[in-house]
């Protein structure tokens, strides 16, 4: 079944181990879908995929939110999959996989295990974090979603981004990677090979800086950034579910 359309958010009812999917800067639900409905088939986990503040809708709608709306939309979904599970794995594709880290820093009683998908932790080159502080008469930029590998399949994004949430971004994914030493919990990493999007350092400063124990890295060799569309989608359900049957 192709769940590669649809941009709305979901909430698949499974076991007492839930997934809290959460989808990357201005894109949707559409994105991690695929992947979602892969884990709900082979773990029968309870799975739940919302949709951040501000995204989902107009860029314009995005420009009126920043990273606390983010955050938010992120915690009650959490919050409400809480309610339902004995224990809980946060995964995310992008800002998703930031928000995951996020929120497992936060709030280490609620999280079990995390995942995360070509996180963001603040690392970017000088020219990008320049065009942040100068002065721009352009309240948009240009888009930067579907980098995807796999010639037929594309993401439900903006094609503007608001340049004040370029802003918010930064601080969000910065703010997280200083904080990586605070998260104890087992993670598994997934960094693409090229990425286009999220320099693939981020991966690494991931396994490096986290304070668990228990860290793993799977290097995506046939993707681009959004590899839950991608070449190794299934790749991804496959090691996810793993990972989510450890913690039983």
């Amino acid at each position: 079944m192709d769940y590669d359309t649809d941009p709305a958010p979901f909430d698949l009812k499974g076991s007492r181990t839930g997934v809290l999917l959460l989808h990357g800067f201005t894109s949707t639900p559409q994105s991690v879908a695929h992947v979602a409905h892969g884990l709900h088939r082979r773990s029968g986990a309870s799975v739940r995929v919302p949709l951040l503040a501000g995204h989902g809708t107009t860029p314009e709608e995005l420009a009126q939110t920043g990273y606390r709306d983010w955050l938010a939309s992120a915690e009650a979904a959490l919050a409400a999959l809480r309610q339902e599970c004995d224990r809980i794995v946060v995964a995310g594709l992008s800002l998703g996989g930031t928000i995951a880290l996020n929120l497992a820093i936060r709030f280490p009683d609620q999280v079990d295990r995390v995942v995360t998908i070509n996180g963001s932790t603040g690392l970017y080159r000088p020219d990008q974090v320049a065009s942040l502080f100068g002065d721009r008469p352009e309240p948009f930029q240009r888009g930067i979603g579907s980098d995807i590998r796999h010639p037929d399949r594309r993401e439900i994004c903006y094609d503007r981004i608001p340049s004040t949430t370029m802003r918010e971004r930064f601080v969000l994914t910065c703010a997280t990677g200083a904080m990586l030493p605070e998260l104890r919990q087992p993670i598994l990493v997934f960094q693409s090979r090229i990425d286009h999007v999220v320099a693939p350092e981020n991966g690494l400063r991931i396994l490096r800086d986290v304070g668990s124990s228990d860290v793993g890295l799977v290097w995506l060799e046939n993707s681009f950034h959004v590899a839950t569309l991608d070449h190794d989608r299934d790749l991804l359900v496959e090691k996810i579910g793993e990972f989510i049957s450890t913690s039983r």
